[in-house]
């Protein structure tokens, strides 16, 4: 059992040996030798336990003699790199010899009584051992062995008292290791025991070296890298590992940033308010993999280009980061010019840009506001169909947008819909409101109003969506509509959408010879209209609004009361209006007769037009409408029986949109209200 427990160590330091060097590119030489020793004892041992003869067992012992006498000087050495200390040559020397003293002692073991006096060979369980008595020899052994143990509590104790520049924990950890190592030879030394626990020690050992081989060379790596950038003058550099702890830093970098000088190595940055902390520790935590992405950071008025890259060694691929900083100071300037003259070109091409823009949305207002008003005045001409034109828009918009188009292009068709009819203004007011059927000459009448709008809309704005819609809207899909005879898709897009909404509003609205249809009734018309009046596609979408409008609400609804508030502190004006609007069951009068009074009953209801009094007490009309305009965008129009009056000033700033004159003309209040409260937006 014993001898299997030999061979079985001696396999797995055998296996770790040779992983090392499959799987790493390049190979410390201390590393590979000191592992290649602990090889060599572990096999040493495994020959003593199998030995049938004293000559194979001497030999066996000799082989562990390999191993014990120069791994230490391999420890120290290691030890000595990772503390960043340069043993002099004659202190190695000086181990060196008396070690070789100790292994030349040993090679005389079987010839010669200085190192042992006699060695018998005995059998144990299974497995065989020396019966030794040692020589004088043997006590350099013995000393050799303290003196190593000194030197590697030296070691540790320096690693603990400079901990912030070296990795203690990888000190400590091999000192540890080789410690015990020496603890358990004395204690098997005298206890006299057959069975050596040492080769335990030794496959620590070497499982230790293989796991921390990477992150060891990483520090051996970093002091190359520091070593190289320390020769240059303006280049800085940091090392992390992958949980961000530090490893190392180089001069120059710490004098730029001092509280480097407190950080701990193999410990993860301390966090801090600083500016180092959040402009360089905090990028790396979130930095994307991107080698080639710079980061230009600003110290003391110097520029410096930080770039990250990963540290990639051994089997676990990329170990740490490393952190370059290189002065670009000059670079920076010079760029820093370069983009100040370009930023303040584009500032003077954008105000430009904006001025212009601004100029133009000026006169795409001015024409938007002109045509609206064209627009409103032909709705004007015939009070039956009054809003025609906003709920064509409106139709036309919904298909637009069930139809996939955008926002803008759904704005457009909208447009092309409130402007659709403007060629109506062409035609006399007793055509249009005929109650009974048209003669072929007044149905010729009716067919220009498209060519109308669209050299209207085409004069105006030059706007080819707008202006095509109002001129095809009235071509049919099969090729018999007016006024070119266009067919299918010869017919522009916008002109189908709008026929289809235009012929719903003309069946859902009410006619000076009919009242609006019912909605089953409509719906078989445009039905019956598909591919030969209407577009199918834009038909189907029209049929399926219709069948989503359960309670009819898509049509002219003459029933929708507008509410008045009228303001005034006689109570006589406001039994005036009130009679006035009697014979107008669109309108509900609600008075009011003061200016608190009348705020009050803003912030309880909604008003679609309020009524204002110039001259009143307690509160005068324009501190009444300086407070509605802090909290409402009603209409506001002012009574008053001063006609001299200028509105253009006080009033007109705070948003007075018109006023009238008492005593009221009826027919003049009646035009102002509907007016008022018929406006289109756009």
């Amino acid at each position: 059992m014993v001898t299997w427990f030999y061979f079985i160590i001696f396999v797995l330091s055998l296996i770790m040996l040779i992983r090392v060097l499959v799987t790493n590119k390049k190979v410390d030489t201390l590393i590979l030798v000191g592992i290649g020793l602990l090889v060599i004892n572990c096999l040493g041992r495994y020959l003593l336990a199998s030995s049938k003869t004293l000559e194979v067992a001497i030999l066996a012992n000799k082989v562990i003699y390999v191993g014990a006498c120069y791994l230490p000087i391999i420890m120290l050495l290691f030890l000595g790199k990772l503390c960043n200390i340069h043993i002099h040559k004659i202190w190695i020397a000086l181990l060196t010899l008396g070690s070789s003293i100790v292994m030349g002692g040993a090679l005389t073991i079987g010839k010669m009584e200085i190192y042992y006096k006699n060695a018998e060979l005995a059998f144990g369980d299974g497995y065989s051992y020396l019966i030794k008595t040692y020589g004088p020899l043997h006590k350099l052994h013995i000393v050799m062995t303290f003196i190593y143990m000194a030197i590697m509590i030296s070691f540790v104790i320096y690693a603990i008292r400079h901990r912030k520049e070296i990795s203690t924990r990888t000190v400590v950890t091999i000192s540890g290791i080789g410690l015990v190592v020496f603890f358990t030879y004395l204690i098997e030394r005298i206890s006299g025991s057959s069975i050596s626990f040492l080769a335990i020690g030794y496959l620590i050992g070497i499982a230790f070296l293989t796991k921390y081989f990477e992150r060891i060379n990483m520090y051996d790596m970093s002091a190359n890298i520091s070593n190289s950038l320390e020769r240059m003058s303006r280049c800085g550099y940091l090392a992390f590992d992958n949980k961000y702890r530090y490893i190392s830093a180089n001069t120059f970098i710490k004098e730029l940033f001092p509280e480097i000088e407190t950080w701990i190595v193999d410990e993860e940055v301390p966090v801090s308010d600083s500016y180092f902390y959040k402009v360089v520790v905090e990028y790396l935590k979130e930095w994307n993999g991107q080698e080639n992405i710079n980061k230009i950071i600003n110290i003391n008025k110097d520029y410096y280009k930080l770039s990250i890259r990963r540290i990639t060694y051994g089997t676990k691929g990329k170990n740490g980061y490393l952190l370059e900083f290189n002065d670009c100071t000059m670079e920076k300037k010079y760029s820093d010019a370069v983009e100040n003259y370009g930023e303040a070109m584009e500032r003077d091409v954008t105000e430009k840009t904006r001025a212009l823009q601004d100029e133009q949305k000026k006169t795409k207002n001015l024409y938007l506001q002109t045509v609206t008003a064209l627009s409103e005045a032909v709705d004007a001409k015939d009070r039956y169909t009054s809003g025609h034109s906003k709920r064509v828009a409106e139709y036309s918009r919904r298909i637009a947008e069930r139809l996939g188009k955008s926002t803008e292009e759904q704005e457009e068709i909208y447009r092309a819909g409130l402007l659709h009819d403007i060629g109506k203004i062409r035609i006399p007011v007793e055509i249009i409101n005929k109650t009974g059927k048209l003669t072929d000459e007044e149905y010729d009448i009716i067919r220009i109003h498209p060519i109308t709008g669209y050299h209207i809309l085409r004069g105006i704005a030059g706007d080819n969506v707008i202006a095509t819609g109002a001129k095809y809207h009235h071509e049919r899909y099969d090729g018999n509509g007016y006024p070119n005879g266009l067919a299918g898709n010869e017919i522009p897009e916008v002109a189908r959408i709008l026929g289809v909404a235009d012929s719903y509003d003309a069946m859902t609205s009410n006619r000076s010879y009919r009242d609006g249809l019912q909605r089953e009734i409509v719906r078989g018309e445009i039905e019956k209209g598909k591919g030969t009046q209407f577009d199918p596609k834009v038909a189907d979408i029209m049929l399926q609004m219709i069948d989503e409008d359960k309670e009819y609400n898509m049509r002219q609804n003459d029933t929708m009361r507008r509410k008045i508030l009228v303001v005034d502190d006689e109570m006589i004006n406001r039994a005036i209006i009130t009679r006035i609007m009697k014979d107008e069951p669109r309108y509900e009068i609600v008075s009011s007769e003061s200016g608190s009074e009348a705020l009050a009953l803003l912030d309880q209801q909604r008003f679609d037009l309020i009524m204002l009094d110039y001259m009143m007490p307690e509160m005068d009309g324009l501190e009444t409408l300086r407070r509605i305009r802090e909290k409402f965008t009603t209409p506001v129009v002012l009574m008053t029986s001063d006609k001299t009056l200028d509105t253009s000033k006080e009033f007109a700033k705070l948003g007075c949109d018109d006023y009238v004159t008492k005593p009221f003309l009826p027919m003049i209040l009646k035009e102002i209200i509907h007016n008022m409260t018929e406006r289109t937006e756009i």
